[in-house]
């Protein structure tokens, strides 16, 4: 296909219409399309750009990554840098590093070919003679159950799912319209935390679990590990939001320096509920400074006891962050007591 018999023979006129051609319009590219003409001549560019056609005809050419294919224009430059002479590829790319002398052009990538979904085997059958290996598979699933199946300890759901109008990276294939059966055991005492909340038709099951397939139903056999439903875990995401506000608001103001002498120790203090900040009832004696971050700490006490608080109330495989909150804690009870001991002997 040959569109080059309607440009100009004028080298700057020529110019315009092929970068026109190409797609660019950035000020750059043109100016260096326009370069190349005057420095190679209009035969030399109407070559080129056959070359570049008859390679786009063939699939074009992929980015050094494999991204994505080059568009027509960066075929073109792709083909152009090859091709000129050193003393122009200095001229016209300066940022380009140029072969040596007497090396070898670069060949042309080959294109890669598309995917096709429905020859998928025959690209995947040779990767399972090498698989890779994975350590680790965590699904989670959110639907409607059906009818349940109760046994021993455990409770098994089967369940459904076609896709529909999925949004994927450009690239991924479209999955099979065919549904995929799911069968997921939970452990009753799991169930019986959502058996009540589940029967509302508004809610959904909400699964999270690892996966395997199960040949005996041809579809994946899902190993709950943890169960709630969509509206128990906005409630319990609302009583989150409420205990952190509560915790926030609760935080007494710093006493003003009473006269008493201090007799305090941390061993004394009570342990208070942990949605209420522990303040030390007299700091009298004791330099400004130190009696403020005496006040802090208790603060900061207060606001640990309550985050342990809120972790021992979840499931242990959801309490993140419980030794490192509890070792805050103790370092903190650890300086509050230091500074009461040392300012309470003087």
């Amino acid at each position: 296909m040959t569109h080059h018999a309607t440009l100009s023979d004028d080298p700057r006129t020529f110019a315009n219409e092929l970068a026109e051609l190409l797609g660019e319009e950035a000020e750059k590219p043109r100016a260096q399309i326009l370069q190349i003409t005057q420095l190679a001549g209009v035969d030399f560019v109407r070559q080129l750009y056959q070359e570049t056609l008859e390679t786009e005809a063939q699939g074009g050419l992929m980015l050094p990554d494999s991204s994505r294919r080059r568009t027509v224009g960066g075929v073109f430059f792709y083909l152009a840098r090859h091709r000129v002479s050193d003393e122009h590829h200095a001229l016209i790319f300066p940022n380009y590093k140029r072969r040596k002398p007497g090396e070898e052009a670069r060949p042309l990538p080959t294109p890669l070919p598309a995917f096709i979904w429905e020859e998928r085997a025959a690209l995947i059958h040779p990767l399972l003679q090498e698989p890779g290996e994975i350590t680790a598979v965590k699904v989670s699933l959110m639907g409607r159950p059906g009818k349940i199946e109760e046994r021993k300890d455990l409770v098994i759901v089967a369940m459904s799912h076609a896709i529909k109008s999925p949004t994927l990276p450009k690239g991924v294939p479209t999955p099979p319209a065919d549904p995929t059966i799911y069968t997921i055991y939970v452990a009753s005492k799991q169930w019986k935390r959502v058996e009540e909340a589940i029967t509302d038709p508004e809610d959904a099951l909400i699964v999270e679990g690892t996966a395997a397939f199960d040949p005996e139903i041809n579809g994946i056999a899902v190993f709950a590990m943890n169960v709630t439903t969509k509206l128990l875990e906005g409630k319990r995401r609302q009583q989150q939001k409420e205990a952190a506000t509560q915790t926030t608001e609760t935080v007494a103001p710093r006493p003003p320096v009473q006269s008493k002498p201090v007799k305090s120790r941390i061993a004394e203090v009570p342990i208070a509920h942990p949605a209420q900040p522990v303040v030390h009832n007299d700091h009298s004696g004791m330099p400004l400074k130190v009696a403020q971050k005496l006040n802090e700490l208790y603060a900061s006490a207060s606001v640990y006891r309550q985050k342990i608080a809120n972790l021992e109330s979840k499931p242990a495989n959801q309490q993140f962050g419980m030794d490192m909150t509890r070792k805050l804690l103790k370092n903190v009870e650890e300086e509050i007591n230091s500074l009461e001991k040392k300012y309470a002997a003087k």
